[in-house]
């Protein structure tokens, strides 16, 4: 074994030009292959993964003040099956038309004393929480409006006076279009209670509607005013994603085959250029195997450089396009699946070995006498016959032996052919 690493070694070391070609190819593969990946993965189930990471409610429920104690709504985050976070006060502010930054209408704003609850984490993406009377935080996904809050910037209220916004935060479920600070919130004299509920079993409209019933038991039947439902949530989120999970799945499957079909052609060019390199390993007592190992290492050490390189570059610019993809959905951190990176490291040089393992099997079964001479002897066969047709139709010579060469290697050229059909943009 010593002897097969003493001798890839240095094959590498002397051919730097083609250990630098395969490690570049390998590299930028690899890169595309880890950015298809992670899109590939994250258009599955965008929705499914904010909702995971921010603990989103199966149901927000709002129930009217006056009808039901806020003791009685906090009894229902203790019924079997049932997880809850609140009861938090919950007060309806007109926007009046004309107002900077802001839709007119009507603005839920609901009491919270910070972002973090153990149902629906809120991603406070800008500026900070509330911290005292006259502040508020919108919900407002990154990408609606910029992270700058000069002092104009202002929600008014009825009675002429207005809060002024210091932060921007996204939620999941979608629970209010504003927050405030509870003491903040008893100003603007909230008539409701809201509960974010989430069940054991969510995963039908029956199931769900079970769950809130079994919460709300034992409460007066007209207390609940309102419910929504994460599930018609995901619904209209599916709807916005499904117009551009496609071309991401399109971009994640092409990047796949293109990076592959680059990786063979190239690795196996080198191979076959090297066959009189393995007539003379034979020549000089090395094994049919030891000689097959010898090149597959030769090639799989750079082709292992590049992946790894290849790999953290990925993670690097799949991050930027992952959160411009989702950004909207709340989620906190978007980061590259490990399986992604599972695969992309081990597929990779996988697919260089094979690539390399082809034309060295080869080697193989030459002797070393024809391996010495692999190319440089007189070639027999088809291409030969048209090789020597095309030599002697008058074209340039530079030209006959270029056209001859398709013939020559069949598999190379499908090869390329396929990669620029694929990478050439329509």
């Amino acid at each position: 074994m010593s002897a097969v690493w003493r001798a890839s070694r240095a094959a590498v070391k002397r051919r730097k030009l083609q250990t630098t070609i395969i490690g570049v190819v390998v590299l930028l593969s690899t890169t595309t292959i880890t950015i298809a990946l992670a899109l590939m993965a994250a258009a599955a189930a965008p929705f499914d993964d904010a909702f995971s990471q921010q603990r989103g409610a199966h149901v927000v429920a709002t129930f009217d003040s006056a009808k039901v104690s806020d003791a009685q709504v906090a009894q229902t985050a203790h019924r079997r099956g049932v997880e809850a976070a609140g009861p938090f006060g919950e007060a309806v502010v007109a926007v009046p038309d004309g107002t900077p930054g802001m839709v007119a209408g009507p603005l839920t704003v609901v009491g919270r004393s910070g972002p973090q609850s153990p149902v629906d984490h809120l991603d406070l993406w800008a500026g900070h929480w509330p911290t005292g009377p006259g502040e508020i935080v919108l919900n407002s996904r990154p990408s609606g409006r910029s992270a700058s809050f000069p002092p104009e910037f202002t929600v008014p209220l009825p009675d002429g006076s207005s809060l002024r916004v210091v932060g921007f935060a996204s939620s999941v479920s979608q629970s209010a279009g504003a927050w405030v600070t509870p003491g903040q919130l008893a100003s603007l004299h909230p008539r409701s209670v809201q509960m974010l509920y989430r069940f054991a079993d969510p995963e039908t409209d029956q199931s769900v509607r079970a769950g809130l019933a079994t919460a709300t038991a034992g409460l007066p039947p007209d207390a609940l005013t309102g419910s929504q439902s994460y599930l018609a949530l995901k619904k209209a989120v599916s709807a916005r994603t499904d117009a551009y999970a496609p071309f991401l799945m399109t971009f994640g499957v092409l990047g796949l085959v293109v990076a592959v079909l680059i990786v063979a052609n190239v690795v196996s060019g080198a191979v076959v250029s090297g066959l009189r390199h393995i007539g003379v390993l034979k020549a000089l007592g090395f094994t049919p195997n030891q000689v097959a190992a010898v090149y597959v290492l030769m090639i799989s050490v750079p082709a292992v450089a590049g992946c790894l390189i290849g790999v953290v570059l990925g993670n690097l610019l799949a991050r930027p396009l992952l959160s411009s993809a989702f950004q909207g959905l709340g989620v906190q951190d978007v980061s590259v699946s490990l399986w992604v990176d599972v695969v992309a490291l081990l597929g990779m040089p996988a697919v260089v070995a094979l690539a390399a393992l082809g034309p060295a099997l080869r080697a193989h079964r030459l002797s070393a006498a024809e391996a010495i001479t692999a190319g440089s002897a007189p070639r027999v066969g088809r291409a030969l016959g048209v090789q020597r047709r095309l030599g002697g139709s008058g074209l340039p010579r530079s030209v006959s032996l270029g056209l001859g060469l398709p013939v020559a290697r069949p598999a190379r050229t499908a090869l390329t052919v396929a990669v620029i059909v694929l990478v050439k943009p329509p």
